[in-house]
């Protein structure tokens, strides 16, 4: 169960106890008691049995002291992610018409709904976004759930 032979190559236990009490990120809270754990000779399934966290994001953990610099491996590599489907202007457009009443848009309703402004993104810029993520775009526009019964614009 426990292996006073563990090592992680450049990573000490006692650099490691000098991290944790001033770590706030979850997530190197994690490797690094990973870490220490090992370091003091648990292995792998002891680890797991302890925390409940997957062998496998441990030997993950553990891979990256042993294939990175210290700081490198507490945190993640900042990832772009997706190219949003609209761009700057695209989404000035949407936000200027919901701005609007939707029958200046060409649409026979009161008020822009979730499913309007679906219909709208996806005949002006052949974008198919969720419900959950147009509302949010509308939320982010000032649109109110509900959609908006009035002109908010200059007169």
């Amino acid at each position: 169960m426990t292996d006073p032979t563990n090592t992680l190559p450049g990573v000490t236990a006692e650099q490691i106890r000098e991290r944790l009490p001033e770590e706030r990120d979850p997530k190197a809270i994690k490797r690094l008691v990973a870490a220490r754990e090992y370091l003091d000779g648990l292995s792998v399934p002891a680890i797991e049995a302890k925390y409940g966290w997957p062998a496998q994001t441990i030997y993950s953990w553990l891979d990256r002291f042993e294939g990175r610099a210290f700081e490198d491996a507490l945190y993640d590599t900042p990832s772009p992610g997706r190219e949003p489907a609209l761009d700057a202007a695209e989404r000035r457009r949407l936000e200027r018409a919901l701005e609007n009443l939707p029958a200046e848009a060409g649409y026979d309703a009161s008020a822009w709904s979730t499913a309007l402004v679906r219909q709208f993104l996806r005949e002006k810029f052949d974008v198919e976004y969720s419900r959950r993520h147009v509302r949010r775009l509308m939320h982010e526009a000032g649109v109110p759930p509900g959609g908006r019964t009035t002109r908010s614009g200059p007169e």
